[in-house]
């Protein structure tokens, strides 16, 4: 594991296996939301790589930001947006899964937007992998 694509499955899998509240919205996947019924978004931000070793195997490191936007409907106060945001931010506070570092989530609001009230809840997460120079 240490491709972008094995990142993203874990972070998928795992939210996947732990997220039971709403429906997922996935990335770049189709979604049509059911009118005035809640749902989360998530989206895996990648956002650097570098070689952090040396040597004919060194250690790259992956940095990336995991998003989850929660979605209710406007007009429904904050109480199970915030509910939600701690369901979410729960699953991958601190989280050590294939690899990945998990740190503590940070909830931003997002507001209004359309028919629905935002809630982001941002993760920044790092994953090392011994990966081969280029021949």
């Amino acid at each position: 594991m240490g491709t972008f694509q094995d990142v993203r499955a874990a972070i998928e899998a795992r939210f996947k296996t732990n997220w039971t509240a709403t429906v997922i919205s996935w990335d770049n996947v189709p979604y049509t939301p059911t009118p005035r019924t809640a749902f989360v978004r998530l989206i895996i931000n990648d956002v650097d790589v570098y070689q952090a070793s040396m040597g004919t195997t060194p250690c790259h490191r992956f940095i990336g930001i995991i998003h989850i936007t929660i979605m209710v409907p406007v007009g429904t106060g904050t109480h199970v947006a915030r509910g939600y945001a701690d369901t979410a931010a729960a699953i991958f506070r601190n989280a050590n899964f294939d690899g990945i570092q998990c740190r503590s989530p940070r909830v931003i609001r997002v507001g209004d937007v359309g028919e629905y009230y935002q809630m982001s809840i941002l993760t920044n997460f790092w994953k090392d992998a011994i990966l081969a120079n280029a021949s």
